[in-house]
């Protein structure tokens, strides 16, 4: 039986295109192409660590499970040295501006790429930004909330049309405003008082008007929850 995952990977693995090649980038323990190869999601996996310390442990759990000859170890940097054929990239567990970096320091291996998975700590609007000017849309988000934290993860599928999004869709997320949900109004009720308490400072000019916008911008979303 499949170990459980936590309910940030768990939400991770139901965005995870049925039948794909996925490689895995700072797998660390690999419970994601583990639980993923073991459910019979994917039959083929990369694991990537890129340090000494992570790669070990990678392996190690790989070996418990079995599934060496279903998951590929690999120890390099990002995607640099994918395997031929992968067509879905996750990269979870890792602020959105490195997560960026990593996609970007080797775009040439992206051409087979399909679908990019990714939960960034932080820097979600860089994030949707970014992975959007490499080719890719959002075709699905979700958001869960798990000891405290509020994780945003972020499906994108290659496209050949431009997407141009607008800022409140950079900053919400165009699934999540669409979907709603209790856990996305929660997280918008604790940035709108964030940003509140952050008015109530003492600021230099520009800075509050920036802020100030925000709090608008936050405050307006947050009201279409109430028209029906």
């Amino acid at each position: 039986m499949p170990k459980k995952l936590s309910k940030r990977l768990q939400s991770i693995a139901s965005l995870v295109p049925k039948n794909s090649y996925i490689a895995d980038i700072g797998s660390d323990h690999a419970q994601l192409p583990i639980y993923l190869c073991e459910t019979g999601t994917v039959s083929w996996a990369q694991a990537v660590e890129n340090k000494t310390g992570p790669f070990l442990r990678m392996t190690h759990a790989i070996q418990e499970s079995g599934l060496e000859g279903h998951i590929d170890c690999s120890r390099s940097d990002g995607i640099s040295d994918l395997n031929e054929g992968v067509d879905t990239v996750l990269i979870c567990g890792m602020g959105g501006m490195l997560a960026c970096d990593i996609l970007e320091a080797h775009t040439e291996k992206l051409f087979h790429v399909q679908t990019i998975i990714v939960d960034p700590h932080k820097d979600l609007v860089s994030v949707r930004k970014r992975v959007t000017a490499l080719g890719y849309k959002i075709d699905e988000e979700t958001m869960v909330y798990e000891d405290k934290i509020f994780y945003t993860i972020i499906r994108f599928v290659k496209t050949d049309v431009a997407v141009d999004y607008s800022r409140s869709d950079l900053l919400f997320g165009p699934i999540l405003r669409k979907k709603r949900g209790e856990t996305f109004e929660d997280w918008l009720k604790i940035q709108l008082k964030h940003v509140n308490d952050i008015l109530n400072l003492n600021l230099p000019r520009e800075k509050r008007d920036y802020y100030l916008d925000l709090y608008r911008l936050i405050r307006d979303e947050k009201n279409r929850a109430n028209v029906a």
